[in-house]
């Protein structure tokens, strides 16, 4: 094992440029993951895989990757990896994680985790036993905003946060593409595509308390209309009869330490804007938010009375000139550092189970009608 950053620097440095290989050449690798790795001078993506071979071919002409492949275990036997990203559908997370990581390459995988819970479990599971790094794409995490409102909640500066709303909502935006609305490959619907955002930056912000029951409840108002499907969405349009997920989801989480949160994420939904991604807190000492990024202060009886004749506006403190950041070359970016010291710098999957456990109960508590208590395999 290396002892320090600069030994890990400097094997690399002696050794060559990280190999890196893509599973899954859709558009997400296309319009993050591999334009990020090329802007990086000590990696080399070298080898792709997808089961659209044709799709593979023009991938690897693209960004000039010298092999492809149409079974991805092909590559992971032929090619000496270092690292993988995985960008397959929700439901072909796990076994390319997992075989990845058998073949002693450290893994991206693209959020939410896996379909379901147990797939996320046996890939955590095979985290553990190969000593291999697996890092959930959230690059949500580097956003400013993001990381501010993190930085506030550790400072106790809101007190006791008892209440969290986490949003991520949609006015119109169901994916028509079979990966999103057929749950054989997508394993959910709104939940899972972006409610994982809203349920990871809560989360992540909140320093990722034990979540111990949940209420869950789920709608398809919008995919299976015929109205709708016949609308479209971004050029394209489905048959109501192949919407298989939800366009909404709703749930209320309680935590083993007595913070509860409502959770919040749709397609589709008649709200005041083009879409809503946000997380509010309320602590005994204060609130903020995230978009507008405001913390609010000033409960005192006195600074009531003198505002009560006039708007009610107790924002102390809103916060800006936040700098711009590339959130998706930071994830790669990371990842690749992570490589080099041979350990998570973001997103673990320590954590990314505990959002996919959330998720899973959101799903199950849906289907039974009731409140479900939260999963916990890493407790077991």
């Amino acid at each position: 094992m290396f002892k320090s950053k600069a030994c890990f620097k400097y094997y690399w440095s002696v050794m060559g440029k990280i190999r890196v290989g893509v599973i899954g050449c859709g558009g997400i690798a296309s319009g993050t993951h591999v334009p990020n790795y090329l802007k990086l001078q000590d990696v080399s993506v070298v080898a792709c895989a997808d089961i659209d071979e044709s799709r593979a071919r023009d991938f690897a002409k693209r960004f000039n990757i010298p092999a492809y492949y149409k079974d991805y275990r092909d590559m992971l036997d032929k090619e000496n990896l270092d690292a993988v990203s995985v960008c397959t559908p929700n439901v072909a997370h796990k076994d390319p994680s997992i075989a990845a990581m058998k073949a002693g390459a450290h893994v991206l995988v693209e959020k939410p985790m896996a379909a379901s819970l147990k797939d996320a479990a046996e890939m955590w599971e095979t985290s553990k036993k190969t000593n291999r790094i697996l890092i959930v794409g959230f690059q949500t995490r580097f956003s400013p905003s993001i990381v501010l409102l993190r930085n506030v909640v550790a400072s106790g500066e809101l007190g006791s946060v008892y209440y969290a709303r986490a949003l991520h909502l949609r006015r119109w935006g169901i994916p028509p593409s079979p990966t999103f609305i057929d749950v054989k490959l997508s394993g959910g619907g709104a939940l899972l595509d972006i409610g994982c955002y809203a349920v990871d930056t809560a989360m992540y912000v909140l320093g990722f308390p034990e979540p111990k029951t949940v209420t869950g409840v789920t709608y398809a108002r919008f995919g299976k209309n015929k109205k709708y499907a016949e609308m479209g969405c971004w050029g394209s349009k489905w048959k109501p009869e192949e919407f298989q997920v939800e366009d909404m989801a709703v749930g209320f989480v309680r935590f083993e330490n007595g913070l509860s949160m409502m959770v919040e994420t749709s397609w589709a939904s008649y709200i005041n804007s083009s879409g809503v991604f946000n997380l509010v807190l309320l602590g005994d000492e204060g609130g903020a938010q995230m978009d507008p990024p405001e913390i609010y202060k000033g409960l005192e009886l006195e600074e009531l009375k003198r505002q009560a004749y006039g708007p009610l506006n107790l924002a102390a403190k809103p916060i800006d000139h936040l700098p711009n950041v590339d959130i998706y070359y930071m994830r790669i970016a990371n990842f690749i550092e992570s490589v080099k010291l041979g350990k998570p710098l973001f997103s673990p999957a320590d954590e990314g189970i505990k959002v996919q456990a959330i998720l899973d109960a959101i799903y199950k508590s849906a289907a039974l009608n009731r409140e479900v208590e939260v999963e916990k395999p890493w407790k077991s």
